[in-house]
């Protein structure tokens, strides 16, 4: 193994640990206060955090990628970086104080308000510290990000128990925020000071993908004001539940590898022959990971739902089923973004991102006006195949990769996914509790739970293996397992 290579599986190995300590505090965290707090509370959070990330959106200036992609040493640079976050923070905070005192919801007004300290201290964190990303010494960035997610976890669960309150999502925040920008420093040491030299270095790089950014966040952060406006508060906290929940099966898979592929690929970005032989070998990588997550979840949401987080969400159940296994297959051509921006072209990013954007706001919005939540996650998954279609336009465009050998790379993985589908759905109609098709008491069962579970893991990882076999043993994710087993 190459020593790239060991960088990456040594890289690979902190991202996932720490990204499964915090998606398990983030479990426990949804099911106590799933019992603790009311839709209505959630949707309460929700509605105002759409609104600040529509606001931070709309100022965004993400430095960070652009240092990553410069490859540069220079103090000067991060020092501009830091100074462009911080006059960013400051202006974020400003429009939403300004934002809050229009907000005619009192409720709404005052998380605004509280949350606008989070910005300032984002953009007042260390530069240097993404210096750790670059290199992919993602240990640091371990430590940074459980210190975080434990001390939201503490603050939003003893808070939640004491006063029973939203104000304990939004503190819980807060207190995350406060202790990421404090842990920056503790873990590198570093005296920024201000300056604007660099700025048009940064700005070359960054000024395209704040565009990206703005876009995208009109796109995917309107939706929650969207639904509480058309259907209610209530419903908005059941919307957003669907996606808080929804994602956790394949972002907990995909993001570690998207957060590595950038700094990986911006490494290989002049060598394109090379770039394009791993971004293809990249697909079955991840469509092995996101296809039989995606479906696998959707196969038990029936009996997780009730047991994990209490029948007064089994409304979401359906939504879950239609969303989730979208998001697997979404999640298969997820490498284009890392690709692009590694190739520095930006100002394609853009141009789809709008493009999106001007198809999925028009659906939704009357997805959800004529059909109600189940109109909203229908029109994001129609959506979601045109942009599946742009990222595979994408990759055609930058390194002149063809549906076919798209295609060829999903061919395994999906096929494996389609012969585990097929065996959980026929046992579930024989187990106890909650069954695939929604029939059942309503209450769940572990036993169904785990042996589901057992059952679909098993059945995609013969057929998958099986598939390799038959193939010759190609390049793909099951030779990469083998490579990091011991001899």
């Amino acid at each position: 193994m190459s020593s790239q290579a060991k960088r990456l599986a040594t890289g690979a190995g902190w991202l996932y640990a720490y990204r499964w300590g915090e998606r398990l505090l983030d479990l426990i965290s949804i099911i106590v206060l799933a019992r603790l707090l009311v839709p209505e509370d959630f949707g309460l959070v929700a509605i105002a955090v759409s609104v600040v990330a529509i606001i931070e959106g709309l100022s965004d200036f993400d430095v960070n990628k652009a240092l990553i992609h410069s490859r540069s040493q220079d103090d000067e640079l991060f020092d501009c970086a830091w100074t462009l976050s911080s006059l960013r923070g400051l202006l974020t905070a400003l429009l939403m104080v300004i934002i809050a005192l229009l907000v005619s919801e009192p409720r709404i007004a005052a998380v605004i308000l509280t949350l606008a300290v989070s910005p300032m201290l984002k953009g007042l964190s260390n530069p240097k510290f993404v210096l750790f990303e670059r290199r992919l010494v993602y240990s640091k960035l371990a430590w940074l990000s459980l210190g975080t997610k434990g001390v939201t976890f503490v603050v939003t669960l003893v808070l939640a128990l004491l006063y029973r309150s939203y104000w304990a999502l939004v503190i819980g925040s807060l207190s995350g925020a406060l202790s990421s920008f404090v842990l920056t420093y503790a873990l590198r040491p570093y005296r920024p000071r201000p300056t604007l030299a660099r700025a048009p270095e940064i700005f070359a790089f960054s000024g395209w993908m704040s565009l990206t950014t703005l876009v995208t966040t009109l796109a995917m952060e309107t939706d929650k004001l969207i639904v509480g406006r058309l259907l209610g508060v209530a419903d908005a906290g059941l919307y957003f539940m669907t996606q808080k929940v929804g994602v956790m099966p394949t972002r907990e898979l995909i993001s570690p590898l998207q957060r590595l592929l950038f700094p990986s690929f911006s490494e290989m970005a002049g060598d394109r022959q090379r770039l394009r032989r791993v971004v293809v070998e990249s697909m079955n990588v991840l469509a092995s990971l996101s296809l039989p997550a995606g479906c696998g979840f959707a196969l038990v949401a029936n009996d997780l739902v009730p047991l994990a987080l209490g029948q007064q969400w089994l409304p979401i159940v359906p939504l879950l089923v239609v969303l989730v296994p979208f998001l697997g297959l979404r999640g298969t051509l997820s490498m284009a973004l890392p690709c692009v921006m590694a190739l520095g072209q930006t100002r394609r990013l853009f141009h789809v991102s709008l493009i999106y954007a001007l198809v999925h706001i028009p659906a939704f919005v009357a997805g959800t006006a004529l059909f109600g939540l189940m109109g909203a996650i229908g029109s994001i998954v129609l959506a979601g195949f045109f942009y599946s279609y742009l990222n595979a336009w994408l990759l055609h465009r930058c390194l002149d990769i063809s549906l076919a050998e798209i295609l060829q790379q999903l061919r395994r993985p999906l096929l494996a996914t389609a012969a585990m589908v097929l065996a959980v759905w026929s046992i579930g109609h024989w187990l106890p509790g909650a069954a695939v098709d929604g029939s059942g008491d309503g209450t769940g069962s572990w036993l169904a739970l785990t042996t589901k579970v057992s059952v679909g893991v098993g059945v995609f990882g013969a057929i998958l293996i099986s598939l390799w076999r038959l193939e010759g043993r190609p390049a793909g994710i099951e030779r990469r397992l083998l490579q990091m087993l011991p001899r």
